[in-house]
């Protein structure tokens, strides 16, 4: 249940709290008063859009926060878990905080349990806690593409819809899949001559890592030898030409010659001849090892020749394809050969993806099958409980019936001639099967109202009043609460167009409601105050240059005169407080006649926690 809720800066409001209590909380008050802002603000703790005009002039952010006892065998602790946020179970229920916060700019942030969520995970908390029923909601049963989804809620498999979708979305996006296929196949096959010239050239040259890591070191090597090689002539050169043009040994070996002939004249001369031949010969040995070093130096002109022409064939590459380096060479070159290959194999690929989507079809049909089977079963139930509130509620001869037409839509063309006239063939057969199916199932239904006896069974659009389509979704609600998982029911003037014993009848039915769950109900009819356990007002006033409200849980006696107000209008007089003395208590006995007569078996969806220790507020808005 909801046991608190607090706003600050929010619209008209500068400060509020409510404690509500855990049956049926109606709240009432003149039009204009506040009471719309109070779903406001309800809507932004549930994930309803933020805009900046709702925070009030002169502050700079509006804050929503409510507080809320939750089962602890609630199936929302599936969604906090999945959001990571920690609950504190004590005994049968657990708290859970949300607040959020909308800035100025239209900014805006959310808490669950001090833990920051997304919008979107206020919206998934919200669908397992809170249905809210608005006045709108009058225009949504009006069109025929909501009906499905009323159906839906009463299915015995509530599961049924959404495997369907999931399975029908599948379809589409291999839909998809194969339309951006097609159109890649029919701009690369305009392009396929220079595909295939490019692949052409790339598998000619047949570009590697590996070969261009080797040419690449054998043209760096040839760079070096030519320097040595250099190197070496220049060393050559100059052993064996001298200063003078020919080899150093030379004047060596003469200069040996002539000492050798001095021999005679003293033994020491021949010790310097042989030193000059020895220098001569080391010379000529030096001469020799430097020649030995140049020919071991050579490469074959041929092989580096061939290799400096590659080395600029690959430039040449890298340059014609943007390739940086040789592995985005080879990667592009990968890429044409697959894309030439997929030009010529796209037949194929349409037809197996054609096959493909053709299986999951069938299995969308069979589910589509059991789906529409299974809203055939449920309008049984449906129709019953709806028929049976209706003449409660003043529509004795009311008669309802569901008009279920198969489902058409248009395909997406596909233009697939190019393939062939068999995978043409085949894509028309499964685009047939398609138009038949729509994210809801293989048809569209329509609820058809008879509202009296011997009149034609028409669509509600055509037919019903403003105030009998508040009944027939109050009707709806009621039908739908023997399998909802929700806590708390929020209907927001669902009495509108309604009055008299009619509007008897919706308060008694809000009070059944909240016998399984709690009720907060914003309304103008008196007969639909006096069933509620907890009454709260809401009144406007003028304070200087800006407007204050207040909101007042009221006394006993304070319940007497609104809803005398109710009944007679501002002036509140004697007679009006007895008639409602006499409504209070008249509802009051059906209620405990009510709690008497409930069936011990029949249980709600889920436990309501214990009741939350009601208290007066009177708080500024």
């Amino acid at each position: 249940m909801l046991t608190q809720i607090g706003i600050q800066g929010l619209a008209i409001i500068d400060s509020l709290e409510i404690s509500f209590s855990e049956g049926f909380n109606v709240i009432t008050g003149e039009t204009g008063a506040g009471k719309s802002i109070l779903i406001k603000a309800l809507g932004l703790l549930l994930g309803a859009k933020a805009a900046a005009e709702t925070v009030r002039r002169g502050r700079e952010a509006a804050t929503v926060s409510g507080l809320f006892e939750v089962p602890a065998s609630h199936r929302s602790t599936a969604v906090l878990t999945e959001l990571g946020v920690p609950m504190e179970v004590d005994g049968d229920s657990f708290p859970v905080i949300i607040r959020r916060t909308v800035n100025a700019k239209g900014r805006s942030l959310a808490w669950i349990n001090d833990i920051p969520v997304t919008v979107q995970a206020l919206k998934d908390l919200a669908s397992t806690l809170i249905d809210v029923f608005g006045q709108h909601d009058n225009l949504k049963i009006l069109d025929p593409a909501m009906h499905v989804h009323y159906l839906d809620q009463f299915l015995r498999d509530r599961s049924l819809p959404r495997v369907y979708a999931e399975k029908y979305r599948e379809v589409l996006a291999s839909t998809s899949e194969l339309a951006a296929m097609i159109d890649d196949v029919r701009t690369k096959r305009r392009d396929a001559d220079y595909l295939a010239f490019r692949c052409d050239e790339l598998e000619k040259f047949s570009p590697t890592r590996e070969n261009y890591e080797e040419i690449q070191a054998l043209c760096r090597k040839a760079g070096n030898v030519m320097a040595v090689v250099s190197a070496l002539e220049n060393a050559q050169k100059l052993v064996d030409q001298g200063a003078g043009g020919e080899p150093v040994s030379t004047p060596l070996w003469e200069a040996g010659k002539i000492l050798s002939k001095l021999e005679s004249v003293a033994p020491d001369f021949k010790l310097l001849a042989d030193q000059a031949h020895e220098l001569a010969s080391r010379i000529d040995d030096l001469s020799f090892g430097v020649g030995r070093a140049m020919s071991g130096m050579e490469i074959d002109e041929g092989d580096l020749e061939g290799a400096q022409e590659r080395l600029a064939g690959y430039q040449e590459l890298f340059r014609k394809l943007a390739a940086s380096d040789i592995d985005q060479l080879v990667a592009e070159h990968e890429r044409l050969r697959r894309e030439l290959q997929f030009v010529h194999s796209a037949a194929v690929e349409v037809q197996d993806r054609i096959i493909s989507i053709s299986s999951k079809v069938e299995t969308l049909e069979a589910l589509g099958t059991s789906l529409s089977t299974a809203r055939r079963d449920a309008w049984k139930i449906v129709k019953k409980r709806i028929e049976g509130e209706l003449h409660e509620l003043a529509m004795v001869g009311a008669a309802m019936d569901l008009e279920l037409i198969p489902a058409s839509r248009a395909v997406p063309a596909i233009d697939v001639a190019l393939f062939g006239p068999a995978i043409a063939a085949s894509w028309g057969e499964l685009a047939d099967k398609l138009s038949g199916l729509t994210e809801s199932g293989a048809e569209r239904g329509q609820f058809l109202l008879q509202a009296n006896p011997g009149e034609a069974m028409l669509p509600l659009h055509k037919i019903a009043s403003g105030g009998e389509v508040s009944r027939i979704m109050l009707a709806l609600k009621k039908g739908l609460a023997a399998g909802a998982d929700t806590c708390i029911l929020v209907f927001d003037e669902i009495d509108t167009g309604i009055s008299g014993r009619v509007a008897d009848v919706v308060g008694r039915k809000m009070q059944e409601l909240s016998t399984d769950f709690q009720v907060i109900c914003i309304s103008h009819l008196a007969q639909v105050a006096a069933f509620a356990e907890t009454h709260f007002v809401v009144a406007k006033h003028g304070k200087g240059e800006r407007t204050e409200s207040t909101i007042t849980k009221l006394s006993p006696k304070e319940r007497e005169e609104e809803v005398a107000r109710l009944l007679s209008g501002s002036e509140v007089t004697a007679s009006g407080l007895a008639n409602a003395r006499q409504l209070i208590q008249k509802a009051s006995v059906a209620r405990q006649e009510a709690t008497v007569s409930a069936k011990p078996t029949v249980k709600p969806a889920v436990v309501p926690p214990k009741k939350a220790p009601g208290r007066s507020t009177s708080a500024r808005i």
